[in-house]
């Protein structure tokens, strides 16, 4: 009688400093003896996979967001003229991540971006680390491609903004953790805004067939009022995460676990 507990992938969506989010609800999975034994992630979800997978606790990954104002290094980088370096991202990843390569995660990561010069996705689980994550979170226009193999990558959410798919044959269930929800807005007035709302409208429905493959989908839906670079409150994108989980796991987790 095989009686091992079915194996858990967790799938992280793209979202700038709502990807905080995901931080709380792996810290409910946690509190529900939910283990992911693979991840992947985009963007936002590709970084906060990475450091999940290195090893660091929930609450320790939002402090060092909070403490290196990660997500405010987009907004404080809108270009006047074309692209922007990704330096202060290779900076500040660097001194949390203690894997240099997808091998010597603990958990496997597969992480999502998009191969810029052939025009499609691409997804990466081996080989060198950071330059998947900094490419994986270059919104185009905003900061400028990352050259890997003689090609220009960059945000991996313009194809694939909740990787899934790439990981449901690997896991017994998966869950999909989606940061993201499109809400109606008031008239916008800035380009940054402008710039934002159309992003988020172009890769919505490439997230509809991904998550319909998770077993189990978690949208926080309070994260709707936050923009992808609202840095004034993000101490509460944890809580909401945490808070959305824990209502969908209290009633849900023992059937993840059969």
């Amino acid at each position: 009688m095989n009686t091992a507990l079915p194996t858990i992938g967790l799938a992280l969506s793209g979202g700038g400093i709502k990807g905080i989010a995901h931080l709380g609800v792996i810290q409910a999975m946690e509190e529900h003896g939910l283990k992911p034994s693979i991840i992947s992630g985009v963007s936002a979800g590709a970084v906060v996979g990475a450091l999940y997978a290195d090893n660091h606790s929930p609450r320790d990954i939002a402090r060092f967001f909070q403490k290196s104002k990660f997500f405010q290094l987009v907004k404080v980088a809108i270009p006047k003229k074309g692209f922007m370096s990704s330096e202060r991202f290779y900076r500040v990843l660097d001194e949390m991540l203690r894997a240099r390569t997808f091998e010597e995660l603990q958990i496997p990561l597969v992480v999502n971006v998009t191969d810029f010069t052939e025009g499609k996705p691409a997804y990466f689980s081996t080989g060198p680390l950071l330059n998947v994550l900094v490419a994986s979170s270059s919104i185009p226009i905003l900061l400028n491609p990352v050259e890997m193999h003689g090609k220009q990558y960059v945000d991996g959410g313009i194809f694939c903004n909740l990787p899934a798919k790439v990981i449901r044959s690997r896991c017994d269930k998966l869950i999909g953790v989606h940061v993201n929800p499109i809400t109606t807005v008031k008239p916008l007035s800035s380009i940054l805004e402008i710039a934002e709302r159309a992003y988020h409208l172009t890769i919505q429905s490439n997230t509809l067939e991904e998550k319909q493959v998770c077993d189990l989908v978690i949208e926080p839906i309070k994260a709707r009022e936050f923009g992808m670079f609202d840095t004034s409150k993000s101490d509460k994108l944890f809580q909401i995460g945490y808070d959305a989980a824990m209502r969908v796991f209290d009633k849900q987790a023992k059937k993840l676990l059969k």
